[in-house]
């Protein structure tokens, strides 16, 4: 089974983003993913505003995943999403649901360790409509921007979680997300020691992810898709393109092409 996964940090709706701001950047990241037509994408940062602009425009997906309350509380700093959008007319959801990246991971909006906001992973079980039984998992998430521990402590996790979803149901798992950490923090390394990194299959240095509307490629990634080693990497794909001047976000998006088993 092949299929194109993104990673895509949406870059949060403030105001002090000028002509940088959601409002203006809406139809640059729609035609990007029209562009790359991945079959999943996992976001980070989506306020529901934002998560509604793109179920309007990009009427071919669904979406799930709630914010960091676990449900739309009415603070913008708590309902940013780690939302999980699909094709709907491929894939159709067989279960959900998320957990917070903490000690209590079944309280929403739990926090732990030195993280400076509730931090939390979405995840699903999908299947091909075509090709009923042929499920996977998709995780996505965004780790702590300050916290080190908190981030080592939330790779521990979600390497946990994935092990025993592997262990229980013999699935494979592709892994999306903005884990705020280059490839040498011990984070990312202990993450690539356990899954396939999609970086592998890029065919020159990956540089930055976050270029704060700046564009460029000097510096290291932080954004990241990991994939269980029953997956096949195809290839992989960094996403630089301008729209007018202007950049779809403050991130660069990262597809990958996989082969399930």
């Amino acid at each position: 089974m092949k299929l194109t996964i993104m990673t895509f940090n949406l870059r949060v709706n403030t105001p002090i983003d000028g002509d940088n701001a959601w409002p203006y950047r809406i139809r640059h990241a729609t035609d990007l993913v029209r562009k790359a037509e991945p079959l999943i994408i996992g976001t980070q940062e989506g306020r529901y505003d934002m998560l509604r602009d793109l179920d309007q425009e990009l009427s071919d997906y669904s979406r799930l995943g709630e914010g960091r309350s676990g449900y739309e509380s009415g603070d913008p700093r708590m309902d940013e999403c780690c939302a999980i959008f699909y094709k709907h007319d491929r894939i159709k959801v067989i279960k959900q649901g998320q957990f917070s990246l903490s000690e209590t991971p079944e309280i929403p909006g739990s926090v732990s360790w030195d993280s400076s906001y509730p931090r939390f992973c979405t995840w699903a079980c999908l299947e091909r409509i075509d090709e009923p039984g042929r499920r996977f998992y998709v995780y996505n998430t965004h780790f702590d921007h300050e916290g080190q521990l908190a981030r080592e402590e939330s790779a521990k996790l979600l390497l946990d979680r994935i092990a025993r979803c592997q262990e229980e149901e013999g699935l494979p798992v592709l892994l999306t997300g903005d884990f705020n950490s280059f490839p040498e923090n011990p984070a990312i390394v202990t993450l690539r020691q356990n899954l396939i990194d999609a970086y592998l299959a890029h065919p020159e240095p990956i540089g930055r992810t976050f270029h704060d509307f700046e564009g460029g490629v000097e510096g290291e990634p932080i954004d990241y898709l990991f994939f269980t080693r029953d997956v096949a990497l195809l290839e992989t794909t960094v996403y630089r393109d301008e729209y007018e001047g202007k950049y779809p976000s403050d991130h660069y998006p990262i597809s990958a092409q996989v082969l399930l088993p």
